[in-house]
C-alpha cells in the first residue's frame, strides 16, 4: 500500500546493507552512537545549568530566554536518549513497533535540521558573517547527511521487519483458511 502523503516513511530511500554489514549492525551502531549523543548532550546542558545566575528576575529576559532552551535541548536529548534505548531494544529483539517512535521522531529532527541549516545558510550568506563560517557550514552538513544516513538505515531495517512480518501473517492465514490444511501432514 503506497501512501500519497509526500512525508511517509516510503519516500526514505531503502539501503540493503550498512556499508558492507548488515543493516542490523547498523542500526545498533546508531542507536550506540545516539545514546552516546544524548548523554553527552545531557551533561552539557546541566553545565550550562550551572553556568547561569542562580537568581534572576522577570526584567532579566536574556536569562529566562537562556533558561527556556537550555531546558527545551535537554528535554529533546532526554527523549531522544529513551527513543533510542527503545530503538535499540527493538533492533535486538527484532520488534518492529519498538524501532517505529525512534524513526518518527527522527524524520522530524531530520526535517527540522535540514530547515534550520536551509535558514542559518541563508542568513550567513545576507549578512556575510565571520571567518569560520566554512567550517560550521561542512560540520553541520556533514552532522546533518550522518544523521539521515543513520535514519536511511533504520528506517530500512524497520521495512524489512515489517515485510518479513506481514509475509508470516499472510502464510499463517494461508495455512488456516486452506480447506484442505488436515490434508497436509
Amino acid at each position: 500500500m503506497k501512501s500519497t502523503f509526500p512525508f511517509s516513511l516510503e519516500n526514505i530511500p531503502r539501503r540493503t546493507s550498512f556499508a558492507c554489514l548488515s543493516l542490523k549492525f547498523g542500526s545498533v551502531l546508531s542507536a550506540l552512537i545516539l545514546i552516546l549523543y544524548s548523554v553527552f548532550g545531557l551533561a552539557s546542558c546541566l553545565a550550562a545549568l550551572n553556568v547561569l545566575p542562580s537568581q534572576w528576575s522577570l526584567q532579566d529576559t536574556d536569562v529566562i530566554f537562556s533558561y527556556a532552551v537550555i531546558v527545551i535541548v535537554a528535554i529533546i536529548h532526554a527523549i531522544t536518549l529513551f527513543l533510542s534505548t527503545l530503538m535499540m531494544i527493538g533492533v535486538l529483539k527484532e520488534k518492529a513497533n519498538l524501532i517505529k517512535p525512534w524513526v518518527i521522531l527522527t524524520s522530524l529532527q531530520v526535517i527540522v535540521d535540514v530547515l534550520i541549516f536551509v535558514f542559518w545558510t541563508t542568513l550567513s550568506m545576507i549578512h556575510h558573517y565571520g571567518d569560520g563560517d566554512l567550517l560550521m557550514f561542512v560540520l553541520e552538513f556533514m552532522g546533518l547527511m550522518i544523521r539521515f544516513y543513520m535514519l536511511m538505515i533504520v528506517s530500512s531495517f524497520y521495512k524489512k521487519l515489517e515485510e518479513a512480518t506481514l509475509e508470516e501473517r499472510e502464510k499463517l492465514r494461508n495455512i488456516t483458511n486452506n480447506e484442505s490444511w488436515y490434508y497436509t501432514a
